[in-house]
């Protein structure tokens, strides 16, 4: 089973506490414009996935804030988040428009990173639409920049990126060179998920070529650096490639073997996906054996969870983000607050001597 890797790098980053509505009033609070864009950016990408229609709140906001402050750099980084919700909900147009505004601010300010990943994103989301004639040269200029920051985790994510790019293509040496490209940095930098993920994607490409002994080796290097990361998902997606390819070379045997470890850990983790693979290679395998009625049974359960999972897919809440409420918040004057605080000091001025004199008395 192929599961291509394809990078999505964003700036981001995690913080949570109070509610999400206080905390937004909170930071619109801020008089400093760098901190209150840098508060709305952290939580935004924070509510990203939990709570999409709020997180667009927050970016907008965050762009309002961003141009108040008539910051590029603001300007530009409220951008990418709103890049990045659109990305992650399917918005790809949407996303594009916002990633090629990212980018220009970066460019502008000469930020490097900033260019670096905003390159990436652009490719991927150019990818999502099937737009490939300009991904190759999104994700050359963005190794390029990370090369030029030494980050070489992250060219070797480029690199695996370009290679999903033409393996999709079914340009398969172009793919497997690539592959090994960034298969070698992870050798380098001893980074057993790169690895382990090149291994995999090598390892269907030779399964594409027809070279299943290579197919077998490679996913099997691919298992065992996923068993020491104890990564029980991508265990089992290992054992179901090596499933895959044991059907091509009619061995039942290791078929077997590698279905039963696959489905023990399908049950112990709740691995639908899983699942709705083990039967459709069971199925295969009972055919293969001349089970006939056995193969039907196991055709009919993968068919039964691969569409209930595609029914789930499709009654998912579908983010427009067009109608957003204004967050309900009265913006602290300075004077105001410089007012309160010299009342509450006046009023301490006036209890403690009273105190100190009965005291006394």
């Amino acid at each position: 089973m192929l599961r291509f890797l394809i990078v999505f790098l964003f700036c981001g980053f995690k913080h949570s506490s109070q509610d999400a509505d206080t905390l937004l009033t909170t930071i619109l609070n801020i008089e400093n414009d760098t901190t209150r864009v840098n508060q709305l950016y952290k939580q935004g990408f924070d509510l990203v996935d939990k709570n999409p229609q709020l997180a667009y709140t927050y970016a907008q906001n965050c762009e309002r804030a961003a141009k108040k402050s008539k910051s590029l750099k603001h300007i530009s980084k409220s951008k990418n988040l709103l890049g990045r919700l659109f990305y992650t909900h399917g918005h790809y147009k949407r996303a594009v428009i916002c990633f090629e505004e990212y980018l220009r601010g970066s460019e502008a300010i000469n930020d490097t990173l900033g260019m670096a990943y905003g390159y990436m994103n652009l490719a991927n989301a150019y990818m999502q639409l099937d737009y490939f004639e300009r991904v190759e040269y999104f994700y050359l200029k963005a190794i390029y920049y990370y090369n030029i920051l030494n980050n070489k985790e992250e060219v070797a994510n480029g690199l695996t990126n370009l290679a999903v790019h033409k393996h999709l293509q079914k340009q398969l040496d172009a793919a497997l060179e690539n592959y090994l490209k960034a298969y070698e940095i992870g050798k380098e930098l001893n980074n057993y998920n790169i690895k382990a993920n090149c291994l995999n994607n090598m390892a269907q490409v030779f399964l594409d070529n027809g070279n299943y002994e290579k197919a077998l080796a490679y996913n099997y290097d691919a298992l065992e650096l996923r068993e020491l990361m104890e990564l029980d998902v991508d265990v089992c997606d290992s054992r179901l490639s090596i499933v895959e390819v044991a059907l091509k070379q009619k061995n039942p045997s290791l078929a077997e073997e590698n279905l039963a470890i696959a489905l023990e850990i399908c049950n112990k983790i709740g691995y639908t996906q899983g699942k709705i693979n083990y039967h459709k290679l069971f199925s295969e395998l009972q055919e293969q054996k001349n089970n006939h009625q056995a193969s039907l049974e196991n055709y009919k359960l993968y068919k039964q969870l691969n569409d209930s999972i595609l029914l789930t897919e499709g009654d998912e809440i579908k983010f427009d983000f067009t109608e957003v409420a204004e967050p309900a918040y009265t913006p602290v004057e300075n004077g105001t607050k410089n007012m309160w605080l010299l009342s509450l000091l006046s009023l301490i001025l006036v209890i403690i001597p009273f105190v100190l004199i009965r005291y006394k008395r």
